[in-house]
């Protein structure tokens, strides 16, 4: 059989690379085809890292040939165009097409831009590559905001508007206030003109933790000097500008736009079943309705949770999916039944700052320097499942 892999995230490469294993495992010749557009594997959670420089490149991607030189993974380079499930086929963008016997989209999310003008005049942070262009642009910012004598020019260059106050948000403003230092030290901008402005809707950050997060959170960054507008909508997007509801405006040389996700549209358009924000939508076996060759997960699926309504999109767990799905492919292969998908209660952490970091690993509240070395701990114990078998 063929098995066909869209996406090297955390959900993909953990179900190609644990599949790969239960096949050499018993001697079977079945084919695991792993597709993503970049080359490497990217590490989403410490993307704000790479914003601030305070981790290496080498930190925040992994080159897939090198991730994949022991197994029999065969991987491709190529964005999926199109998806024929009558076919049992996966159009490329270059032409080529791939069949599968069986299918596992794991493309992650995509950003959703809500607001007029936002997709045009804001930068993302999704990616490696738009850490990269957002540290390149910050760089640019301050090393301008140096040369001006213009106090008002000065303070645009040296302000920062975050839009959504959830995991990436409140980790960015927390690693940007830390960095700002070092970044006025080497560009020569005046640190008192700095400023870092995090703007959430709603009235709790980080709400899938609830209100005594938000709290800390709120204390943590105005320690570190950012400032959190709560109950705050941005209605719409201009070059250097946010206008806020009420008739304010907002004005900043840098907008990040942070303030929510949506399904790719690849799987809307391929007609697969899809929730009011394109994401795909599983059974408890992680396949995807009403297609029982197709199996989804990560960021891109709705999958259903018994008690909680839907399984939570982090990293956490979509790892763990994609080692469930291994195990369910292999199932499939044998003539086994799969066995159905139940999460385990993770919870999550989320750094505010070098030093500080907040979460409810295993649903335990935890905040300051412990929640940071649980975290770090974490990001360690993944990297050596990666190098350890590659």
């Amino acid at each position: 059989m063929q098995i066909v892999i869209l996406g090297a995230g955390y959900a993909g490469l953990r179900a190609a690379l644990d599949l790969d294993l239960l096949l050499r495992e018993r001697k079977r010749t079945d084919t695991v085809i792993l597709v993503d557009q970049c080359p490497y594997h990217q590490l989403v959670q410490v993307l704000h890292h790479t914003v601030a420089s305070s981790a290496p490149v080498q930190e925040a991607i992994y080159d897939l040939a090198t991730l994949l030189s022991k197994s029999k993974v065969r991987f491709v380079q190529g964005r999926a165009a199109k998806l024929a499930p009558q076919a049992c086929q996966v159009i490329l963008e270059d032409g080529q097409l791939l069949t599968y016997d069986r299918l596992v989209i794991t493309l992650g999310a995509e950003t959703a831009y809500q607001v007029p003008g936002a997709e045009a005049n804001t930068l993302d942070l999704r990616t490696y590559e738009h850490a990269v262009r957002l540290h390149n642009h910050l760089i640019a910012q301050f090393t301008a905001a140096a040369k001006t004598s213009d106090p008002q020019e000065q303070r645009m260059l040296l302000t920062t508007a975050i839009v959504g106050g959830s995991y990436t948000g409140c980790q960015l403003a927390g690693e940007l206030a830390a960095w700002a230092d070092d970044l006025c030290r080497e560009t020569g901008a005046p640190r008192p003109q700095v400023r870092i402005a995090l703007l959430e809707r709603g009235h709790l950050l980080l709400r899938d933790f609830g209100l005594w997060a938000t709290r800390e959170a709120e204390r943590a960054l105005d320690k570190l000097g950012v400032s959190v507008y709560l109950d705050t909508s941005v209605e719409s997007v201009e070059p250097r500008a946010l206008l806020v509801e009420g008739g304010q405006v907002l004005r900043a040389a840098t907008l990040v736009w942070a303030a929510g996700v949506k399904g790719p549209d690849l799987l809307r358009a391929s007609g697969l079943p899809v929730d009011a924000t394109g994401h795909v939508r599983t059974d408890r076996f992680l396949r995807v309705l009403e297609n029982p060759l197709i199996f989804a997960a990560g960021d891109c699926a709705v999958i259903p949770d018994p008690f909680a309504g839907q399984v939570p999109a982090t990293a956490s767990y979509a790892m763990r999916q994609g080692s469930h799905l291994a195990d369910s492919l292999m199932a499939e292969l044998e003539g086994r039944e799969p066995r159905l998908y139940d999460p385990a209660r993770l919870g999550g952490l989320v750094s505010l700052g070098p030093e500080y970091a907040v979460g409810n690993p295993l649903g335990i509240p935890l905040t300051g320097y412990p929640a940071v070395l649980m975290k770090k701990s974490i990001e360690r114990w993944y990297r050596f499942l990666l190098t350890d078998q590659s």
